[in-house]
């Protein structure tokens, strides 16, 4: 049986399945989905990690462009183009593109030296190597993707990234949804995105819910979204016509990758 990390008041949960050697279990009261395994750091200092997986600033941006533009026009819509700080910046290309061209004063925070190399040498920035908890700055905006679901303990990390934000400012996270229509076409022990350790905790939108009361913050935009479906790549124009239809369609019906939320933190 293993306890629920949302909520220790949930019912304790029994092995659902296994994975890579994995168990994992399911919350039977918010479906948070839990892999019985620590963090393992190694994994983010491959050069063949994900956000590296382009090699090009072209390529990055035929990969990400799109997403990140769409979600930083709602960060200046909500807020303006203030301070910003993005926890686990990945391959820096998020703040180069708010910094660049929403002319934001951006700083990145990334634990992994291999990705903090390529983002100066391909992206031309400079991110910080520093733990969330070690920082001190506070910002307008402070943005977190597909981090949460990295860490064993999402209560102690969601308040490291509140303590960033000042006060009336926001936080704005996305985080892989179980309910997506990956998921719902493969199942869920199919799912690609259940992959220890890569993935420790995997979140709906009700256990998301749960972390965002604890740190008493105002969801202001709830919406799901996609990156790029890999069969639709294959046959987009240079208009990116298909690729933008089905990530409308995906995130009217709730089927998007991701979760986004923007929340905001009280003054």
């Amino acid at each position: 049986m293993k306890q629920c990390v949302v909520d220790p008041k949930h019912q304790a949960s029994a092995k659902r399945f296994t994975i890579k050697a994995t168990d994992i279990y399911i919350c039977p009261d918010c479906n948070c989905i839990m892999a019985d395994i620590d963090f393992y750091h190694d994994q983010y200092e491959s050069d063949r990690y994900y956000t590296m997986h382009q090699e090009t600033l072209r390529g990055i941006e035929y990969e990400w462009g799109f997403r990140w533009r769409y979600i930083l026009n709602k960060i200046v819509k909500l807020s303006g183009c203030g301070s910003l700080l993005d926890v686990g910046a990945g391959n820096g290309y998020f703040g180069a593109l708010a910094s660049r061209e929403y002319g934001m004063n951006v700083n990145g925070l990334e634990i992994s030296r291999e990705q903090i190399q390529f983002a100066q040498d391909v992206i031309g920035v400079h991110l910080i190597n520093e733990d969330v908890a070690d920082h001190s700055t506070e910002y307008d905006v402070v943005t977190c993707f597909n981090v949460l679901e990295h860490v064993n303990d999402p209560h102690l990390f969601m308040s490291a990234l509140v303590k960033r934000v000042r006060p009336g400012g926001i936080l704005v996270i996305t985080t892989p949804n179980p309910r997506c229509i990956h998921a719902r076409v493969k199942g869920l022990k199919n799912w690609n995105m259940i992959d220890p350790p890569h993935h420790i905790n995997l979140f709906t939108q009700e256990s998301l819910d749960y972390l965002i009361r604890a740190e008493e913050l105002t969801s202001i935009c709830y919406e799901t979204l996609s990156t790029y479906i890999n069969f639709v790549r294959k046959v987009d124009g240079s208009d990116l016509f298909l690729r933008k239809l089905f990530f409308n369609l995906l995130r009217i019906f709730s089927l998007g990758a991701d979760h986004l939320f923007i929340l905001r933190k009280p003054f």
